[in-house]
C-alpha cells in the first residue's frame, strides 16, 4: 500500500479510530486544515487493505470539482493507480455520470439541453408579464425581480423543495401568520401591509416557480440543479435503480458534509438507506 503505513503512523489516537472504523457510519468533526479529507482517503486505502472490496465499489462525494482532484490526488499517493479506478466525484458529477449510464430511468433529461443564464432570464422575463403578477413586476421597472426570482429557484431546488411543495409551505405560513396577528392589537397597521405583502410576493413567487419548471420541460430544458433533482425523484421512486446503485456503492464517503445542502444530503441518505 505504499505511502499508506507512513501516513497512518503520523495520526493521532482519534484519527486512527476514523481511519480503522471500517464497518457502519463514521463521522469525523474538526476544524478547517485538520485532514479531514487525507482521513476520509486513508480510510478508503484501508478498506481496500483490509476488505475484498473492489476500487469500482467505493464512491466518495465532494463539492467542487478542485475538491474531487484533491482527493483522488492524495488516493494515487497512498494507493497507486488504483485510485483512478475508485468513483471521485462531486455532487452533479455523480448525478450527471448516472444519468448517461442509465438513461431510460430520466426521460425528463435525455434528449434535453442544460439552459444557459440568458436563456433562464428570457423564460423568466416571459412569465412574469402574465397578468396575475403585480408585486414582482413593479411599474416603474418590470424586470427587477428576475434575477432575484432566479436565484430564489436556485435555492428551493438546492434544498429539494419543488414547486408544489413551495407552494404548500406558502400557504401554511400564510395561514400562521393571520391566526399569529389575529386580535393582536399590538401590532402596527405598517407592520400588517408588510407581512400581507410578503405572503403576496411568495404567492406570485410560486406562481413563477411552477410555470417555470413547466416552461423548461416544454422547451426541452433543464438546470444545473436539476440532475440532482432528477437523481432524487428516480431514487425514490424506482427501486431497482436504487438497489442498482446500493450493490454498485458498498462503501460511501462524503468529504465536507457540513456544506451539503438538502438536495445532496438527500442523495446521501437514498444511498445508503438499505442499511
Amino acid at each position: 500500500m505504499l505511502n499508506f503505513n507512513q501516513h497512518y503512523q503520523s495520526l493521532n489516537k482519534s484519527q486512527k479510530e476514523a481511519v480503522d472504523s471500517i464497518e457502519g457510519p463514521v463521522i469525523v468533526i474538526a476544524g478547517p486544515g485538520t485532514g479531514k479529507t487525507t482521513i476520509l482517503t486513508l480510510r478508503i486505502a484501508n478498506i481496500l487493505n483490509t476488505t475484498d472490496t473492489s476500487p469500482e465499489n467505493i464512491l466518495a462525494l465532494t463539492f467542487t470539482e478542485s475538491g474531487a482532484h484533491v482527493m483522488r490526488k492524495k488516493l494515487v499517493d497512498l494507493i497507486g493507480p488504483s485510485a483512478y479506478k475508485v468513483n471521485i466525484h462531486t455532487f452533479h458529477g455523480f448525478a450527471e455520470k448516472n444519468i448517461e449510464k442509465y438513461p431510460d430511468y430520466f426521460p425528463r433529461i435525455i434528449g434535453s439541453k442544460v439552459i444557459t443564464d440568458a436563456e433562464q432570464i428570457k423564460i423568466l422575463e416571459h412569465l412574469i408579464q402574465s397578468k396575475d403578477i403585480e408585486i414582482l413586476r413593479p411599474f416603474g421597472d418590470p424586470t427587477y425581480y428576475v434575477r432575484p426570482i432566479l436565484s430564489e429557484i436556485s435555492t428551493l431546488k438546492r434544498e429539494n423543495i419543488a414547486p408544489k411543495q413551495f407552494l404548500q409551505n406558502v400557504k401554511k405560513e400564510i395561514s400562521n401568520s393571520k391566526v399569529a396577528t389575529k386580535g393582536d392589537k399590538e401590532i402596527s397597521k405598517t407592520e400588517l401591509e408588510k407581512i400581507q405583502k410578503r405572503n403576496d410576493k411568495n404567492l406570485e413567487l410560486a406562481n413563477i416557480y411552477e410555470r417555470y419548471e413547466a416552461k423548461l420541460a416544454e422547451q426541452k430544458y433543464y438546470d444545473f440543479n436539476d440532475m440532482l433533482l432528477e437523481l432524487i425523484r428516480v431514487l425514490e421512486k424506482e427501486e431497482n435503480f436504487k438497489l442498482i446503485l446500493q450493490e454498485n456503492y458498498q462503501y460511501i464517503l462524503a468529504d465536507e458534509h457540513q456544506d451539503a445542502n438538502s438536495a445532496q444530503n438527500r442523495i446521501l441518505e437514498l444511498l445508503s438507506d438499505f442499511h
